[in-house]
C-alpha cells in the first residue's frame, strides 16, 4: 500500500500499517541492534515489494496440470546496488524478493565537514541487455542527497534502462538534490521526515542506520 506524494513528484511513499508500527521501532532509541536489524528486514520486504511496480513483463506460454496457460514473467535483468555499508541492511528483503537479481556494490562516505559524497569503491556486473536493465539504489537515509546523487550518476553511466532508489527515511532536503538533478527517478520510502539538523542528520530519524544495524555505537 503507497501513495504518490503530492508534494514531491516521482515520489512514492508507503503507507501501509505495518510500515508505520515497523518504523516506529527502528525509531525507538532502546531498540536494539538485533532487534533493529530483524525490523529492518521486515521493512526492506515491504519496500521491495512496492519498488518491484516498476518492472516489465513478458509473456510466456505453461502447462498447468491440467491445461495450457499463458502466464508472465518479468522480462527486466535487476541489479541490486547497496551503498556501503548501511544499505547492506536492505539487502536481505531485496534479494528475498527479487532472488534472480545480481549485486552491485558502490562504496561512498559523506566528508562529516562539507557534506560531500567520496565515493572509494565501485564494483558493476556486467549487462547482457542493458535497455531492459533496471537498478535499485539501496541506502536506508536520503538525507542531504549528495550520496544518492553520486549513486545515482554512476548507475547512468552502465546504460540501464531505468534506475529506481529505495530508503527507508528521506528529508525533504534529500528529495529536492535528487530531484534537482535526477528529475525522472522514482523515489520509494516508507517516511518523509521534517528536516535535517546543522550536522546533516535526518529530524527525528532514527539515528545513524549503519551503526544502529551492525552494534558499532
Amino acid at each position: 500500500m503507497s501513495t504518490n506524494s503530492t508534494a514531491f513528484r516521482n515520489l512514492i511513499q508507503l503507507t501501509h500499517p505495518l510500515v508505520k508500527s515497523y518504523m516506529s521501532k527502528i525509531r525507538d532509541k532502546n531498540t536494539s541492534y538485533f532487534e533493529f536489524r530483524q525490523y529492518v528486514d521486515k521493512l526492506s520486504v515491504l519496500l521491495a515489494y512496492e519498488a518491484g511496480k516498476e518492472l516489465g513483463l513478458r509473456s510466456r506460454k505453461i502447462k498447468t496440470p491440467l491445461a495450457a496457460y499463458n502466464g508472465s514473467v518479468i522480462k527486466d535483468e535487476i541489479v541490486l546496488m547497496p551503498i556501503l555499508r548501511a544499505g547492506l541492511g536492505l539487502m536481505n528483503g531485496f534479494s528475498s524478493i527479487f532472488p534472480e537479481a545480481r549485486i552491485s556494490h558502490l562504496g561512498v562516505f559523506r566528508n562529516e565537514v562539507t557534506l560531500q559524497p567520496i565515493r572509494y569503491y565501485f564494483k558493476f556486473p556486467r549487462l547482457k541487455d542493458k535497455k531492459n536493465t533496471i537498478i535499485y539504489i539501496l541506502d536506508p537515509m536520503l538525507a542531504t542527497g549528495g550520496s544518492m546523487c553520486s549513486a545515482i550518476d554512476e548507475a547512468r553511466k552502465t546504460g540501464a534502462g531505468k534506475i529506481v532508489v529505495a530508503c527507508l527515511v528521506a528529508a525533504p532536503e534529500g528529495i529536492k538534490e535528487v530531484r534537482k538533478f535526477h528529475k525522472d527517478i522514482k523515489i520509494f520510502t516508507c517516511a518523509v521526515d521534517k528536516k535535517l539538523n546543522i550536522s546533516g542528520y535526518i529530524v527525528p530519524g532514527l539515528g545513524d542506520a549503519g551503526d544502529r544495524l551492525f552494534g558499532t555505537l
